[in-house]
């Protein structure tokens, strides 16, 4: 029988934490109450606290295999732990917009738009969740069509909320798709908010303390199930080469995709934090450390061994 009372390693228990170190991300509760003192501080009465709060066990009941139409979680990089730091990134740069736009100001952000917003950066990776009748796929091998789906699952849940109005925002979830060309078609706020959900996206996959890690044992296996790893003519034919590519990527085209296809969004951050950017400097460290790797050709020195997330309480 499994001992359920063992120490979790420091280093595991480290890792649980955002890069301020302040919130558990693999406590929903804890991600959900940071969450909603931010809301509370600009939209306290003025939104939906009930919603935050059933979407919050909504995400969790799905990743598990509890929510009905879909299937465990059998991702490994794109967990739930990434998906509630997601959310908890989502508020923050809402929060030094808000610090720099009064909500009820012409350039503000109105209540239900905030709260819509930090929904679709918890539900953004929805869509690689196999569904009922999928039970012979990996969930990775939809990556290609997963922000698809996620437009479509929320089609069917914002329907039954006080935020129904909005179900057409829903696709704002395609901006995270790492291709995609937001249409002219879409409204300034539209945009702002759509690149409010990318940017917390991306900066929450950077930032995390293991990146590395996941990157060479996670992320290279996802991108195996729909052939952009794992073969000699793919771009990553073996984990090494992801590695060795990881920080021309980042410093060159994620930047450019954040600070401009997605207006610099990222700068708010600074403003929740009066300056400092935690994210920013974890993603440093991280590309920091892996350059040091690589020039010295000690990439064996990536010794921690990350675990999945998805919500079992064991954890």
């Amino acid at each position: 029988m499994k001992n359920t009372d063992a120490p979790v390693p420091l280093a595991d228990r480290r890792s649980r934490f955002d890069p301020t170190g302040g919130v558990d991300l693999e406590d929903r509760h804890a991600v959900e109450t940071a969450v909603r003192a931010i809301l509370d501080r600009h939209y306290a009465g003025n939104y939906d606290v009930a919603l935050l709060g059933k979407s919050m066990d909504d995400v969790v009941r799905a990743y598990r295999g509890e929510y009905p139409g879909l299937l465990r979680c059998d991702a490994l990089y794109h967990d739930l732990r990434h998906s509630l730091e997601t959310a908890l990134t989502m508020a923050r740069l809402l929060d030094g917009y808000a610090a720099q736009h009064a909500p009820g100001g012409v350039a503000g952000i109105a209540a239900d738009h905030a709260l819509l917003g930090v929904l679709l950066a918890l539900f953004h990776d929805i869509g690689l969740l196999r569904r009922d009748s999928e039970a012979d796929l990996w969930g990775p091998s939809l990556t290609p069509i997963h922000e698809e789906r996620g437009v479509e699952f929320m089609h069917a849940y914002l329907p039954d909320t006080s935020l129904a109005v909005l179900v057409g925002a829903s696709k704002l979830i395609m901006a995270t798709k790492l291709v995609y060309v937001m249409p002219d078609s879409w409204t300034a706020e539209e945009r702002r908010l759509a690149s409010m959900v990318a940017t917390a996206d991306l900066i929450s996959q950077l930032s995390d303390r293991y990146y590395l890690e996941k990157c060479r044992d996670f992320l290279f296996l996802e991108f195996s199930a729909f052939g952009l790893a794992g073969k000699p003519d793919s771009p990553y034919p073996n984990s090494q080469t992801l590695l060795e590519k990881t920080p021309a990527f980042v410093e060159g085209y994620l930047h450019k995709r954040m600070d401009v296809d997605f207006q610099g969004v990222r700068r708010y951050l600074r403003s929740h934090f009066s300056g400092a950017d935690p994210w920013e400097e974890a993603i440093q460290r991280n590309l920091g450390y892996l350059r040091t790797l690589l020039e010295n050709k000690e990439l064996d020195r990536l010794r921690r061994n990350p675990t999945p997330y998805i919500g079992d309480q064991s954890r």
